[in-house]
């Protein structure tokens, strides 16, 4: 491999701090897994890419008039600076020694690459098949070559399958023909070049003439040939169909499961690419307009495909570089292979060089391809990237500290390659400014003689893990004989057995530790898991005493209540708002099966745990993160015959998971009747026909909530008017990737708030990095003590008291003159039933939160819910209380004139009759009949007033108290309320 120029590095002055992320960087270049114990390791994780920056000068301020400016000095990027490009090759450096054998070769300690610009530069290659590849494709080669060389010795050969057939795929010398021809010349060249040939003909062949058989070689042939050609056929169908390669047609955006299809695709897109090079570079200098413009329109086009096809190497460079990181658990080479793979580029310039666009696509393919074993360091020496993110801005030292800044770049270098290793999320690429101090002197050297990377050697003991597989395989193999002999008795024995136990079939364990699936509260499936197992186990308890009370012996109808009841065994996420929701579905079976009617349908109720997120309520479809094979929907479609199932409520929550399971229900005619829901996508575009929800949609909820913070004098009391508008700014936090929920309700609070006043939107997710919750609640901080705002909170509430928590740390809230007002769409459960822990715990906070109910504190329904589990109701009380009221009826209309309903009779009565004036303890409702929600739902706004106790600030809708919907709120009814048009 060519050497670059060696810098003396004993000439060269490092900047302070530097050996500090030195030393970092080496502990994850000896494993990329340390600190991680063996039992928290995810098979998933990605280091992020480090950019070497250099610190702002001291005179350098950075202001903004938005949250992404605000966001931008909450962190710290840098500048960039071309004297960083001589510290990546120190680090180089670091990576190879002197082998301390007899041979005295040039060791590598662990697998690396550095992008040297020069030598591509200067690199004029001929017209053959490589001449043709272009400088991007070249640059992924060297770095392929440059990984597989630099292997260290005694960690085998580094097999790059996927890497080396798109690249042949792009070198392959292809006449123009029609599809099939071109699609088995490329099955023909991959095979030739890669596969393992099935080519002892020959050898049987040369034995037959030994041995002077004169027939022998024809025979040989006869036999062998058509094994050989099965062979080369089997080979291309799993190139072709193979899991393996299904990717590149999903960034080509090509159909079907086809790689050969998609190959000829990504080679369009290559040769494309380099004919529109070549007729750039000699096209005349003074052609006129229109040819520029149409030569404009062709390069974009190529720039467009050069990055498609650098993406589709880069991808399946990762893929191998992830097998080749972690081999099978019998492999002697598991045990040597701890290492990243190091990328060194040291001259990440402006948007035309080779590393800068190497660095484009790396952050553009890292997030989506899983595990990423590839440790990205280089240096900025022009224009940043615009997504390289700095580091966490460094909080306020502590009195007595030593920690210095360029120890706390250190520190916070750790954290972020920490969180990569164990399998949270992080950015593609972070910035890492250094100092403009230079070091003492002192330490000038280290990066060099001292401290270098040791990588693991080989060990006598590396062969125990081998050998150990190789036993168990043989023990499996006479335990199996064994069996055989006794197939007799066992068989026997196993028809006592055959039936599974129902917590295996109903309700298995998945990854995250919760137990997921259908109970009627009975049987051994215990769903209960978690930091709040105890209310669900009470609440399964009651479930199994209710139904034991229904006489199945009768006719009966099961409903299902389906939604997240669990979280993961290490999340701390707060209490499902499916808990209060059950409580009032139990509270409804009881009070109907109690009932002494003419004509009544008795009620028996299961409960469905999608667990936490909806992760695995569907599989497939919308649901794009469920990646094993359980699938809740679809066990609640196998027990509808089996339970009489008429239909589903609850939900609970608005994504893409709760939908594709209202998707999977409904191919099979079964009723959704959501609860709590409010996603605006859940009732339009893919929304199924038997879907149907009792809360209201964000498009009612946002005009509200924009018209509360226009007029409502509690809120202005908190805040002051903007200037040059008639409201005061809203913060408006929100998760851009909940589309379903939090964004799509921003965009529509933010188009209702129209230029009464200015909206200042802040990210914060339920998925992200924890660490970043206190950079957030900074920001938001930062905006409210500049414009005197109030917070729009459009999160989810399961993340609430995170950001609490920091916005009461925080100094600036804090000092805020009177209490910061947070308007919430959707507030934490345990705030709204237990009122007094905003004025014990975030007493600079004053919430106002939605509900789409407001029960009757004196009548039945809250003594009864009281009464029975000792906590009191609330609005997600109500729904779940009256989703099975309104099933109820229902069945009863049908089941007078069709006593064996089936469940999609259901559906059908929605759709043709619907429910008028529904007097439910949420409101009076009108749904179905072409509308899926309640028409002008009631919504309410409430308060947690500074001493603890809640008061309604608005009321709009259908309200049950009242024979007339609510058009008018405020003090004196001056506000008018939205309608639904």
């Amino acid at each position: 491999m060519p050497q670059p120029h060696r810098t003396n590095e004993h000439d060269l002055v490092l900047p302070s701090g530097f050996d500090d992320i030195v030393r970092v960087i080496d502990r994850y270049v000896v494993d990329r897994r340390a600190g991680i114990p063996p039992r928290r390791q995810s098979a998933r994780h990605r280091l992020p890419a480090l950019l070497l920056t250099r610190e702002p000068a001291a005179d350098t301020t950075a202001e903004g008039t938005t949250a992404a400016g605000l966001a931008a000095a909450d962190t710290v990027r840098g500048e960039p600076d071309p004297a960083l490009s001589a510290l990546v090759h120190v680090y180089h450096h670091r990576l190879v020694r002197l082998s301390t054998g007899e041979t005295g070769h040039l060791a590598s300690l662990a697998p690396h690459a550095l992008v040297d610009e020069e030598l591509l530069a200067c690199d004029h290659p001929g017209e053959d098949a490589e001449g043709q590849d272009g400088p991007h494709v070249r640059l992924l080669d060297r770095v392929a070559r440059q990984l597989r060389v630099t292997m260290p010795d005694g960690s085998g050969t580094l097999r790059l399958t996927e890497f080396d057939a798109c690249l042949s795929v792009l070198r392959a010398a292809i006449a123009a023909g029609d599809v099939t021809d071109e699609r088995r010349a490329l099955r023909d060249r991959i095979y030739d070049k890669y596969a393992w040939k099935f080519g002892f003909a020959s050898e049987v062949g040369a034995l037959g003439d030994e041995l002077g058989a004169r027939h022998w070689s024809a025979i040989t042939k006869l036999v062998t040939t058509p094994l050989a050609w099965l062979w080369r056929w089997s080979y291309g169908v799993r190139i072709d169909r193979g899991a393996r390669f299904r990717w590149v047609g999903g960034m080509l955006d090509e159909p079907g499961r086809s790689f050969l299809n998609a190959a000829m695709s990504l080679r369009d897109a290559h040769l494309r690419s380099r004919a529109q090079g070549r007729a750039d570079q000699g096209a005349p200098a003074d052609a006129g307009a229109p040819a520029a413009s149409a030569r404009s329109a062709a390069s974009a086009v190529s720039a467009r495909d050069e990055a498609v096809v650098r993406q589709v190497l880069l991808t399946a460079l990762i893929h191998d570089l992830a097998r080749a990181a972690r081999p099978p658990v019998w492999s002697v080479r598991r045990p040597r292979r701890r290492w990243p793979f190091v990328l060194l580029l040291p001259t990440v310039g402006g948007d035309d060089s080779p590393s800068r666009k190497l660095l484009n696509s790396f952050s553009a393919v890292s997030e989506d391809v899983g595990t990423c074993p590839l440790l990205v360091l280089g240096a900025a020496t022009a224009d940043l990237p615009p997504y390289a993110v700095g580091l966490p801005r460094p909080g306020i030292p502590s009195q007595g500290s030593r920690h210095s800044t360029h120890g706390t770049t250190a520190q916070a270098v750790t954290s972020l390659l920490a969180a990569g290793a164990s399998g949270q999320p992080v950015e593609a690429v972070r910035a890492v400014p250094l100092s403009r101090v230079p070091d003492n002197g002192t330490s000038a050297e280290r990066p060099v003689v001292q401290r270098t990377v040791r990588s693991r050697e080989r060990r006598a003991s590396d062969w125990l893990r081998p050998a150990v597989a190789a036993v168990a395989v043989l023990a499996v193999v006479a335990a199996g004989l064994f069996q055989a002999v006794r197939a007799g008795e066992t068989h026997s024995r196993a028809e006592t057995r055959a039936v599974p136990r129902a917590a295996d079939t109903w309700c298995p364990r998945v990854g995250t530790g919760e137990r997921v699936g259908i109970t009627d509260g009975s049987d051994t499936c215990e769903l209960a898991h978690g930091l709040y197992a105890s209310e669900l186990r009470a609440l399964e308890a009651r479930l199994g005493r209710q139904n034991a009370d229904v006489d199945r012996t009768r006719p009966y109808r099961t409903l299902v209540f389906f939604a997240p009841l669990s979280v993961g065994s290490t999340s701390r996420r707060t209490v499902p708002t499916g808990f209060q929701m059950l409580r009032g579905a139990l509270l409804a079976q009881k009070e109907v099966n109690d009932l002494n009617l003419k004509s009544q349908m008795p009620i028996r109720l299961l409960v469905a745990n999608a667990g936490e997120y909806f992760t695995f309520g569907s599989h497939g479809g919308l649901n794009t993160k469920n990646h094993t094979g359980v699938d809740v929907a679809r066990m609640i479609v196998d027990r509808i015959h089996r339970d009489h199932i008429a239909g589903v409520i609850g939900l609970t929550q608005s994504r893409p998971e709760s939908l594709q399971a209202a998707i999977e229900l409904d191919a099979q005619g079964v009723t959704v009747l959501g609860t709590g829901v409010s996603g605006q996508p859940m009732v339009e575009g893919d929304s199924p026909v038997s879907y149907f929800q009792l809360s209201a949609p964000d498009a009612r909820v946002a005009r509200i909530m924009a018209s509360f913070a226009r007029r409502s004098p509690r809120l202005a009391a908190l805040t002051k008017i903007a200037p040059g508008h008639t409201a005061p700014a809203a913060v408006l936090v929100f998760d851009p990737h909940d589309t379903y929920f939090s964004a799509d309700l921003k965009k529509r609070f933010t188009d209702a708030y129209g230029s009464a006043g200015p909206v200042y939107p802040v990210p914060y997710g339920e998925s992200g990095n924890d660490s970043q919750t206190p950079s957030v609640a900074a920001g938001i901080c930062a905006l409210i003590r500049r414009t005197d705002g109030f917070v729009l909170y459009a999160g989810r509430s399961s993340v609430m008291y995170d950001l609490f928590y920091y916005l009461q740390s925080d100094k600036q809230c804090r000092t805020h003159q009177g209490r910061v007002a947070v308007l919430a769409e959707s507030a934490a459960p345990n705030l709204v039933l237990h009122p007094e822990l905003m004025a014990r715990e975030y007493g600079s906070l004053s919430l106002f939160y939605n509900q789409f109910s407001l029960p009757d504190a004196k009548g039945p329904f809250v003594t009864n819910f009281r009464n029975s589990y000792e906590v009191s109701s609330d609005s997600d009380a109500a729904a779940g209380y009256d989703a099975v009221k309104v099933f109820f009826q229902v069945m009863n209309e049908i089941s007078v004139t069709d006593p064996q309903f089936t469940p999609s009779a259901v559906v059908t009565f929605l759709q043709s009759t619907g429910v008028t004036d529904f007097v439910g303890e949420s409101g009076i409702m009108t749904f179905g009949k072409g509308h899926k929600y309640p028409v002008n739902k009631e919504v309410d706004i409430r308060e947690i007033t500074e001493d603890g106790t809640r008061i309604t600030d608005l009321t709009c809708g259908a309200v049950a108290a009242k024979a007339a919907p609510v058009t008018r709120w405020g003090p004196s009814g001056n506000f008018l309320c939205p309608e639904d048009d």
